[in-house]
């Protein structure tokens, strides 16, 4: 879900490239001053210049309260500086200000979920997926569907990640987490094809290989099983995963 965040500063910054020919400061248009500073301070967030990026955002908030960029952008600032209240506020004003806007109301939606408020995190999530102005809808449904998942509604889960696939047959973050999903509800050779589809999709992971390895151990492929386990530990060898394979096999 984190990347759904990075997306929205994605977002940002292409904003900031639209206003990279406005006018500088101190120019009557009030709204291309607005424009500016919000560039300035997407760019001042860029480089890790969190006060600089504040002053310059404020600034374009008070030139233009009605900038939903602009709240989007203060929101992601306000995440960055920890003070989730004030980022909610920010979140739900862009919402508020362009609904239409699909990265802002995922990006929103995720926010909510990760903090505890799963069925509007997850109603946004699916708005945002259901926009036809929405370039990536795969990842707005991936979000829908983790929410769910933390709600505990996993039936509702696979709905989502499954419309996700059916905007983006490869996109690799479902494949894996419905992998993970068939494996936990007994269901091995399900979760063997979507893992199987998921290498094909993207690069191995810690994750990725040590979901194999207990799914071709469920399915009683010792070979498949061991050659994972070596990819995991060769690959990967400081990594959690490999820590939780080495545990297993000593209770053997």
């Amino acid at each position: 879900m984190i990347v759904k965040l990075l997306n929205l500063l994605v977002f940002v910054c292409l904003l900031a490239a639209c206003v990279s020919n406005q006018p500088a400061l101190g120019s009557k248009d009030t709204e291309s001053a607005a424009a500016y500073n919000l560039q300035l301070g997407i760019d001042y967030f860029r480089q890790g210049n969190l006060s600089q990026a504040k002053e310059k955002l404020d600034r374009s908030l008070m030139q233009n309260p009605k900038s939903a960029q602009a709240h989007a952008a203060a929101g992601l600032l306000y995440e960055r500086l920890n003070e989730m209240d004030k980022a909610d506020q920010h979140y739900s004003r862009a919402v508020d200000l362009d609904s239409g806007n699909g990265e802002v109301v995922n990006t929103y939606g995720v926010f909510l979920c990760r903090r505890g408020n799963y069925s509007k995190g997850e109603q946004l999530a699916v708005q945002a997926a259901s926009n036809q102005l929405y370039k990536t809808p795969e990842a707005a449904w991936f979000n829908a569907g983790m929410c769910a998942m933390d709600a505990g509604k996993t039936a509702v889960a696979e709905q989502h990640f499954r419309r996700a696939l059916t905007a983006n047959e490869k996109f690799a973050p479902v494949l894996l987490q419905l992998s993970d999903l068939k494996f936990r509800s007994d269901e091995a050779l399900q979760a063997r094809a979507f893992l199987e589809r998921f290498h094909l999709s993207a690069q191995a992971t810690a994750e990725s290989l040590w979901l194999g390895v207990r799914i071709e151990q469920a399915l009683a492929n010792p070979a498949v099983a061991s050659e994972y386990a070596r990819r995991l530990k060769s690959e990967f060898p400081n990594s959690a995963q490999t820590r939780a394979l080495t545990q297993s096999e000593s209770k053997q």
